[in-house]
């Protein structure tokens, strides 16, 4: 199951400089800084040599697999972990010995690096043994690299030589969108980052939403931590005994903005995976449109959906709801056979929950600040029927929908 990744742990009681909670923190906060002020920059994730007994390790296949992943238009995701966190970083490149060794950590100096790890972006994914316990156990061993496998992987796995080739369960591209106007992840704001974990909060979080746990656990890992976000929004929105009209817009437009995203990662990853060579759309990052039709079109200003990793809007994904048959050279009743459950779903309660709750509309105005003239009343509303406060909400019942489908974790296409 491609593509492969890689998986390494790190011992935080060798870092030097008390002032940062582990190397991780540290290196986090450094790469933030210097793409706040160059796109293109990058850092370094070294693995120390412990022992001059170790195995040697074949960089030749670290590299193979960057090339590979490359060819397949995927990223190479770098799981790194202290067994209390879980760190994913974005590797673009593996090398032997680095070129700008300003680019990393003091705590490498005068050490023995066998392996480097050129890092364009960087995040945190969780804060807990618990929550990285349920990471660990989607990474496991089976390819060609090893003449052994690893159903999963736990922080009691032995016998293993870091850094490991690995394979994620889930599939989830880390890196392929944000749900922030930033374009990497290590530039947007993670709660994790501030907040005493994402268990803690989803502890108080799911005595007011009734969005069951191991249903939230299948929900990704980016959607989730904008979730929590929102909640963090809305909490400081009514805080004080002073409402906040600002935060608490931002935080119901964080909520539509998961449910946008929620939905290309289901909805549009399997339209993409089924009929994406033969789907066009517009060249437009910022509002991507689906064509009905490229005959007689210019085709520079036109690419083929399955070449795209642009986000649609909630509009373009229900006016493909409302006309199952928008494509000429096929349907989609027939496309979506093979998620039968999930495409009832949508055609029958999703899209009418769209139009009748106005979710649409309230989030093309959400996204200028004044525009909204609803009650906030009516704009709490909107999280209830996100999250299904008194009641199942969309997001649980897309998950639900989407897994009663098939059985399988979630993939983007």
């Amino acid at each position: 199951m491609k593509p492969y990744n890689f998986y390494l742990a790190f011992n935080p009681l060798f870092n030097e400089d008390r002032a940062w909670k582990t190397q991780a923190h540290e290196f986090h906060q450094l790469l933030k800084d210097k793409k706040a002020t160059n796109s293109d920059a990058h850092m370094y994730w070294g693995k120390i040599q412990i022992s001059e007994h170790s195995e040697t390790l074949n960089l030749a296949n670290f590299q193979h697999v960057v090339g590979e992943n490359n060819e397949l238009q995927m990223d190479s995701h770098l799981f790194i972990s202290d067994y209390q966190h879980m760190w994913v970083a974005k590797v673009v490149e593996v090398l032997k010995e680095i070129p700008d060794p300003e680019n990393t950590l003091n705590f490498y100096k005068n050490k023995k690096v066998e392996i480097w790890f050129k890092i364009v972006d960087f995040d945190l994914l969780s804060n807990t043994s618990a929550e990285t316990l349920n990471i660990l156990n989607q990474i496991h061993v089976d390819n060609e690299f090893y003449n052994y496998k690893i159903k999963e992987m736990t922080p009691f796995t032995s016998g293993i030589r870091f850094p490991m080739i690995v394979q994620n369960k889930s599939q989830e591209r880390f890196f392929n969108k944000t749900t922030s106007n930033h374009k990497h992840r290590v530039l947007t704001n993670n709660p994790l980052l501030t907040s005493q974990g994402e268990a803690m909060e989803l502890n108080n979080l799911m005595q007011s939403f009734v969005i069951p746990e191991a249903t939230f656990r299948r929900i990704p890992e980016h959607v989730r931590s904008q979730i929590v976000h929102a909640e963090i929004l809305l909490l400081e929105a009514q805080t004080g005994g002073k409402k906040d009209r600002f935060k608490l817009e931002q935080a119901i437009l964080t909520y539509l903005k998961c449910l946008e995203t929620l939905l290309n990662e289901t909805f549009v990853a399997y339209l993409k995976r089924e009929e994406g060579h033969r789907i066009w759309i517009t060249k437009d990052s910022t509002f991507p449109k689906f064509m009905r039709s490229a005959m007689d079109k210019d085709k520079s200003s036109l690419t083929r959906l399955k070449e795209s990793t642009d986000v649609f809007n909630l509009s373009q994904i229900k006016m493909l709801l409302d006309t199952p048959s928008y494509f000429p050279h096929t349907s989609l009743d027939y496309v979506f056979r093979g998620k039968k459950s999930f495409w009832e779903y949508c055609r029958l309660e999703l899209r009418s929950t769209l139009k009748n709750e106005s979710l649409i509309e309230l989030r093309n105005k959400l996204t200028i600040h004044g525009d909204v003239k609803s009650h906030e009343r009516e704009l709490l509303l909107v999280r209830n029927i996100l999250l299904g406060v008194g009641g199942k909400g969309i997001f649980n019942d897309v998950i639900e929908a989407w897994f009663e489908s098939s059985g399988l974790e979630m993939k983007a296409a």
